[in-house]
């Protein structure tokens, strides 16, 4: 066999080789951005519930009777307090963990959104601390702001729709914090 197909079948196999290895590269990074999404999305869902636990605590104690609205204003350890606390601390470390994941460049922003989301509602289920009772823990409950924390979960949910439809995911596939695809 003459050197110059010997040569050209190398440069052809290089050239195959370098094109396979590119798409293989580009086929696991979109791969990798859907697996971070699906995440992401998970994410979304335990932001959107515990937001919720808090819209639901709020508009408890809200209908409450003065006998449960005195419980709450008075005892640290209430039970309506104890589940202020823990949607609280919750939303703290739905944050935090948003806030650190390691993810594509693309995504940030919306994992940005997220965690936005979910410190709005740490803030907002902070406000009613152990130190205050009486009538500032009422005061306090009545200064929260629901319908910024409906905001900003809604802007998430937006943000994260847009995303799954640019990455071809159905966020819907979600159900009960599983996935089903």
């Amino acid at each position: 066999m003459p050197g110059w197909v010997t040569v050209t079948l190398i440069a052809v196999g290089g050239v195959l080789f370098v094109a396979a290895s590119a798409a293989g590269v580009f086929f696991a990074w979109r791969a990798y951005g859907r697996r971070v999404l699906l995440r992401l999305v998970a994410r979304t869902e335990a932001v959107e519930a515990v937001g919720q636990a808090l819209v639901d605590c709020v508009e408890r104690l809200a209908h409450a009777d003065h006998a449960v609205l005195e419980e709450f204003a008075c005892d640290v350890e209430s039970s309506e307090r104890r589940a202020l606390h823990e949607v609280a601390m919750r939303a703290w470390l739905l944050a935090r963990e948003l806030d650190s994941m390691p993810l594509p460049r693309a995504l940030i922003p919306t994992a940005e959104s997220l965690a936005d989301a979910a410190m709005v509602v740490h803030q907002e289920a902070s406000r009613i601390g152990d130190g205050v009772v009486g009538e500032a823990a009422l005061d306090a409950l009545a200064r929260t702001d629901l319908v910024r924390v409906k905001a900003y979960a809604s802007a998430a949910r937006t943000r994260v729709n847009d995303e799954c439809v640019s990455h071809g995911l159905d966020d819907l596939a979600v159900y009960g914090g599983g996935l089903y695809l």
